[in-house]
């Protein structure tokens, strides 16, 4: 049986009791990571790629990168967000994209836009 390792990144606050990621055997689960701003109003695009560069931060820290997603689950609190949510995912997954879900969801703070976890391999 693996051993997990969590990985906490100290410059990324966290809303909650939770790792933002575990490593299990070859594998980095990252927890979902938002992208807002602390007292700064923000649209999609820039919590998009805000959730992502915390992503990218997390899985470097578990020796991991952007490469290695096999797996992205995009949580978007409207429908409206899903074709600027494609044109954003292609600037940072040019080729070889990870599979992906995507779900219009809720969020439990009314700021929230996007919401994102993967899997990735180290």
């Amino acid at each position: 049986m693996s051993q997990k390792k969590v990985i906490d990144v100290s410059d990324l606050p966290k809303g909650g009791p939770y790792s933002h990621a575990v490593v299990s055997g070859n594998l980095v689960f990252v927890s979902g990571q938002t992208g807002q701003i602390p007292d700064k109003r923000t649209g999609f695009s820039d919590q998009f790629n805000n959730a992502m560069e915390k992503i990218k931060k997390i899985l470097q820290q578990a020796g991991s990168s952007l490469d290695n997603i096999l797996k992205i689950t995009v949580y978007i609190a409207d429908a409206r967000y899903f074709k600027e949510l494609n044109d954003l995912y292609g600037k940072f997954f040019k080729s070889s994209p990870p599979a992906r879900t995507t779900i219009v969801s809720g969020f439990v703070a009314d700021d929230v836009l996007v919401e994102i976890d993967v899997i990735a391999s180290i």
